[in-house]
């Protein structure tokens, strides 16, 4: 058997190959509170939409996680795969079960999606793109930059039946998420707003999404400027 004495260049090159072959990042978030918050008549009474964002304050993967949860998380572990092949078991009802809405956060170092079963964030893209969740050229919004993050709705079809019905009940699912999102940031003390402008071509091609995959509605999330 030889050996071969490796310089130092080589010793990099390798680095570089292996750092390339890396799977995808993957964040575990802090397991989700299942009691506690504020009471549902306090969350309702207090629901407002909020477009002022203190851009100064952080939202910590703790919240993070418990809106992610409170949104379209696994409330019931136990529970058997729907028909979609989705966890079931969650807090946001969808049609037929299909858990079909998938949540992406949008950062200002990258774009995770959220995996409800495994409750973490998946790197998907590096970088800045919260304004694509602004809306397009034509028409942008500019406070959603000062929110730390969006969480965009992603409307997946991709195994579910064919036909007009399907996809307005996706729409419909997509639209529970979001309320849940709402509903979930008053609990947690921070501000959002249910949004459905966007830069929908744009987020598409960033995230490889086909045209069965639709991006629906988004929420900025952060804590409300104070005046």
């Amino acid at each position: 058997m030889k050996f071969f004495a490796l310089d130092k260049l080589s010793i990099i090159t390798l680095a570089m190959t292996a750092s390339l072959t890396v799977p995808a990042q993957e964040k575990k978030l802090p397991a989700p509170a299942f009691t506690g918050g504020m009471p549902m008549n306090e969350v309702v009474a207090a629901r407002r939409s909020v477009r002022e964002f203190d851009s100064s304050r952080e939202i910590n993967d703790s919240t993070l996680g418990q809106l992610l949860w409170m949104s379209v998380g696994v409330n019931r572990p136990a529970a058997t795969p729907s028909a979609s092949g989705a966890a079931s078991g969650r807090s946001n009802p969808t049609a037929r079960n299909w858990q079909e809405i998938r949540a992406f956060v949008f950062g200002k170092n990258g774009v995770w999606e959220y995996r409800p079963v495994s409750h973490t964030l998946v790197l998907v893209k590096e970088g800045d793109h919260r304004s694509l969740v602004a809306g397009t050229k034509s028409f942008s919004q500019d406070f959603v930059m000062d929110a730390p993050c969006s969480i965009v709705f992603v409307a997946d079809m991709t195994r579910l039946p064919e036909g007009g019905h399907v996809r307005s009940m996706a729409l419909v699912d997509a639209g529970i998420a979001c309320e849940n999102l709402n509903l979930a940031c008053v609990s947690e003390g921070v501000a959002t707003v249910p949004r459905a402008t966007m830069d929908v071509a744009g987020l598409s091609e960033l995230l490889g999404l086909t045209e069965l995959q639709i991006p629906v509605m988004n929420n900025p999330v952060g804590y409300a400027r104070q005046r």
